[in-house]
């Protein structure tokens, strides 16, 4: 697997699926996740509203097909409460995302920070940790395993000019 820092602003990569988070707010739609709302046509605060994304920790709101990015699928994840969040929540989204869009067939993933101050070198690693550690498998080199789905590449975008 290969990770990258993509500089490039999100809505212009073509991907299999990006992934962001939510916290648990009263409005989890806030900071970038609006901005990315604002593409979207209003379509998070839709799903905000009707209680489909609340932020609840690792909790997985995957969106196909979502206008004005050019990704496949759009993959939201719970981070929890805000005062809570830290490298090793960040370590756990990125995992859980990967895990989750691995068994969906993705091969390209792009993760998207939701909050500027994420965009640091502890949150970069936290994220690169996570995707490795998920991406494991122990029975690689079995013979008889078939079909085996795999993610080729992850990217954090968001640095810094997007």
């Amino acid at each position: 697997m290969q990770i990258t820092l993509e500089t490039k602003p999100f809505a212009t990569l073509e991907m299999d699926a990006l992934v962001s988070y939510v916290f648990e707010d009263s409005n989890p739609v806030q900071g970038r996740i609006a901005e990315l709302d604002q593409f979207t046509e209003g379509l998070l605060k839709k799903l905000a509203g009707s209680g489909e994304l609340t932020g609840k920790p690792l909790e997985m709101t995957l969106v196909h097909a979502p206008r004005g990015v050019k990704s496949a699928r759009l993959l939201l994840v719970g981070a929890g409460k805000r005062e809570k969040f830290d490298s090793a929540v960040l370590r756990k989204i990125a995992g859980a995302a990967l895990r989750y869009l691995k068994s969906r067939g993705a091969k390209q993933v792009r993760f998207r920070p939701a909050r500027k101050r994420s965009c640091g070198d502890l949150a970069r690693k936290a994220v690169a940790e996570g995707a490795l550690t998920a991406n494991f498998e122990s029975d690689k080199y079995k013979t008889d395993k078939k079909d085996a789905k795999s993610v080729d590449s992850i990217a954090v975008t968001g640095f810094p000019e997007s």
